[in-house]
């Protein structure tokens, strides 16, 4: 679960289990429930919608010593995501609905570190990745844009987090840094059974991505900093020859008194990602917070989106407030979309709440 209120009070908590004197078991969980109204321009308003949605996850982390002295860290997730139904016009009964198969892709991970600072990693969703933007009330790009159908997103070319893969965490003395080298041996493999290989179906090819990460960058408080890219090589898939899935993501971002400023770019070779033809995108964030008091945060975010060719530019003006209550935080938010999926005076206006929390 990567959706969490930037606010000035920490909220997460959790259960902890001891096991030997050099291990310990966490326990720890969130839920997100958040309603949105959403007016769309586009064939008169048909489109618009309300509602609510929900997303529940369990974390399970266990750290300790290996024999050898070695550190070691093992954990996964379980999420539990909403999945609405449809109705007919006139009728009480809904049709069928099951939860979202995928349980258990979220956060595996085995993480093994031979000396300080240098991790070795083996897991799926858990290594540090381009999936970020610059700090906000509300990330837009997750929770306005994907959620009004959208093109612009903070997943980025081949999105090689959400494979199986093997990495290497380096923290860089002195700088602030984290850097981290992830291989994935297959696109869209996020783990068959324990007893076979990925599927004979899946022709997509092995993926990487490089990354380094800032906090406190060069001894500079509040600075932080990102920079990733990633590369998957063109597949034959379903006797189509493919062009590359490459994504760049980096960013900077500032703290001081409160204020935090900041700027991100997102660039991927797809207009969309499930389109095949090569056409560059490039989706700016632009995003301002400020802690009204120690646990009210008030945020402005706009975004751009623009792609080769396109009619339109896809945009949000956005403006934000949270209230951190300790384990309970409450989003309000307000966003104004226009150019929805590149296309002239395809407009939308979302009003939205999320109430999280943490155990």
């Amino acid at each position: 679960m990567k959706n969490k209120l930037l606010l000035t009070t920490a909220i997460v908590s959790g259960l902890t289990f001891g096991g030997s004197a050099m291990s310990q078991t966490t326990v720890t969980g969130g839920m997100d429930l958040a309603f949105k109204s959403q007016s769309f321009d586009a064939a008169g308003g048909a489109a618009s919608r309300r509602g609510f949605g929900r997303e529940t996850q369990v974390n399970i982390a266990h750290t300790g010593k290996l024999v050898n002295g070695m550190g070691y860290a093992a954990g996964f997730s379980l999420e539990f995501d909403g999945m609405n139904r449809a109705s007919a016009s006139g009728a009480e009964a809904m049709t069928a609905s099951n939860e979202v198969g995928s349980i258990s892709n979220e956060g595996v991970y085995i993480n093994i570190t031979p000396i300080a600072g240098t991790t070795i990693h083996v897991g799926v969703d858990s290594i540090q990745n381009s999936t970020r933007t610059v700090p906000q009330v509300l990330e837009v790009l997750d929770h306005v844009a994907a959620g009004l159908g959208m093109s612009a997103r903070n997943t980025v070319g081949a999105n090689p987090k959400e494979n199986m893969g093997v990495g290497i965490i380096q923290v860089i003395p002195s700088t602030g840094l984290t850097a981290s080298y992830l291989y994935t041996p297959n696109g869209g493999d996020y783990g068959m059974t324990d007893q076979t290989a990925d599927s004979a179906t899946n022709h997509r090819n092995s993926a990487y991505e490089i990354g380094v990460v800032g906090t406190d960058t060069a001894g500079i408080k509040g600075l932080g900093v990102w920079y990733f890219q990633n590369k998957e090589d063109a597949s034959r898939e379903g006797g189509v020859d493919l062009v590359d899935k490459e994504g760049k993501s980096y960013g900077i971002s500032y703290s001081m008194s409160g204020l935090t400023g900041g700027y991100s770019i997102h660039k991927a070779n797809r207009a969309t990602t499930a389109t095949t033809v090569d056409r560059d995108t490039n989706a700016k964030t632009y995003a301002l917070t400020y802690a009204l008091t120690k646990d009210i945060t008030l945020g402005l975010t706009r975004m751009t989106n623009n792609s080769d060719g396109a009619a339109s530019s896809e945009r949000i003006n956005a403006i934000q407030l949270g209230y951190n209550l300790g384990p309970v935080s409450i989003a309000i938010s307000g966003a104004d979309a226009s150019g929805i999926g590149y296309v002239n005076n395809t407009d939308a206006k979302e009003i939205g709440a999320r109430l999280t929390a943490r155990f």
